[in-house]
């Protein structure tokens, strides 16, 4: 027996735009499109009449972009960004999006990000660890938002996903953004600001205001110039990350038994 459709509300702002995604959803099957909106305001209305088990999103559009209308919608239905821009994946993922599609794309990377729908609302919801992040929510000082756990990074025409933990250490050079792995370097959309407020402040450290470092991959630290150092990282090549004199001293508290 075919599983029971999943009822779909496409969002785009260009009518060609909708027509094509309703013609691929037909050519996957398994799905139910209850309506299309154009804007924000119509797609909330839609929803409200609705109550579709997925948006296909567009993020751009005039006034309210698909993040806002995401903002705006309580309880939430899961979502699929569509779009043609591939800088808003960080951000999507952020947001709890089930895939991420960039435009034009193809009816067999459709049928997998249905699939990834399909699973993730078949998956039981995990109240424990709601009401946890509930009563953590109420704490003093509690974090607005959960720390990034994970990103995506832009390698030929792929988006790789890589794990936060996975990063040796972040750095700048020419406003540019890189997350250095074991190895390699992969530039990323977020600034170092934002990241070290994302970031879990528990493992990751700004030490020089163009570098912030994964202490779980800290192996020595090196007395440099002027007060300043160096932190030597545990992978092979051994790398040697600037750290300035301001923040040096609250490194080595922070590194001392």
């Amino acid at each position: 027996m075919d599983p029971t459709p999943l009822r779909i509300l496409i969002v785009d702002d260009e009518p060609p735009a909708r027509a094509r995604a309703r013609r691929l959803l037909a050519e996957v099957g398994g799905v139910t499109v209850v309506g299309e909106a154009g804007s924000a305001g119509e797609a909330r209305r839609l929803v409200s009449e609705t109550h579709p088990d997925l948006l296909l999103l567009d993020v751009q559009m005039p006034g309210e972009d698909g993040f806002a209308l995401l903002a705006s919608l309580d309880p939430r239905p899961a979502v699929i960004f569509a779009t043609a821009y591939d800088h808003y994946a960080v951000r999507a993922f952020e947001e709890h999006a089930v895939d991420y599609l960039l435009k034009p794309f193809r009816p067999e990377r459709l049928a997998v990000a249905l699939e990834r729908a399909r699973a993730d609302l078949a998956r039981p919801a995990d109240w424990s660890r709601r009401i946890e992040a509930m009563l953590a929510s109420l704490a003093p000082g509690a974090p607005a938002t959960p720390h990034l756990e994970r990103f995506t990074v832009r390698v030929g025409n792929r988006q790789l996903i890589l794990k936060a933990d996975e990063v040796l250490w972040f750095g700048a050079e020419d406003k540019l953004v890189f997350a250095a792995v074991d190895g390699d370097r992969h530039y990323v959309n977020l600034s170092l600001d934002q990241l070290e407020q994302r970031l879990d402040p528990r493992r990751f450290v700004r030490v020089h205001r163009a570098a912030i470092v994964n202490l779980d991959h800290a192996r020595a630290l090196h007395r440099g110039f002027a007060g300043g150092a160096h932190l030597e990282l545990d992978d092979r090549d051994r790398t040697s990350v600037p750290v300035s004199r301001q923040r040096a001293r609250r490194l080595r508290e922070r590194l001392a038994p």
